[in-house]
């Protein structure tokens, strides 16, 4: 049996059209595979921003919460600080002190029964200082180098960088 041209041609028709069958088939699925893929990497992209935003809040909040544990631990110094001073106030106010020099032993005397003595390179003490002594912060807008306005600073640096030769003509 020998093929008809007829035969023949509607053969390599049929095997034509599975052939852009299978190829649209194929395009399809790799089409398909393709949108998957990508909405795969979408999801994973989302997530990472996510999980990124999830990790900068909390250490924000973490922060946050540790800043107002020092400030209450500042408050309850202040407040310790400010009670020992108050107990120090006490014990060295002039009752307290009487009644305690009192009781070591020590006694009232006139001023006439008191003799003064001279010591020759001795220099007394200058007393007990509780304070030390704080600078005085000086104000910013105290400070020379702070005498002009942001429009005023711009202006001049505008004119010095137009000025050829920094100013020489």
């Amino acid at each position: 049996m020998t093929a008809t041209p007829a035969t023949n041609r509607n053969t390599k028709s049929v095997l034509d059209a599975y052939a852009d069958a299978a190829q649209a088939i194929h395009s399809t699925r790799s089409l398909q595979r393709q949108w998957v893929i990508l909405f795969g990497v979408m999801i994973a992209v989302v997530a990472m921003v996510a999980g990124l935003y999830l990790d900068v809040t909390a250490r924000a909040a973490i922060t946050g919460r540790e800043i107002q544990n020092l400030e209450q631990a500042i408050i309850v110094n202040r407040r310790a600080n400010a009670d020992y001073e108050t107990e120090l106030a006490h014990l060295m106010s002039y009752q307290v002190m009487n009644a305690r020099a009192l009781a070591a032993g020590f006694e009232f005397i006139e001023r006439d029964a008191v003799q003064y003595m001279v010591v020759p390179g001795y220099v007394p003490v200058d007393g007990v200082h509780f304070k030390s002594a704080v600078a005085e912060k000086q104000a910013i807008s105290a400070n020379p180098e702070y005498h002009q306005s942001l429009l005023e600073w711009l202006s001049e640096a505008i004119r010095d960088a137009s000025t050829p030769l920094g100013g020489l003509r």
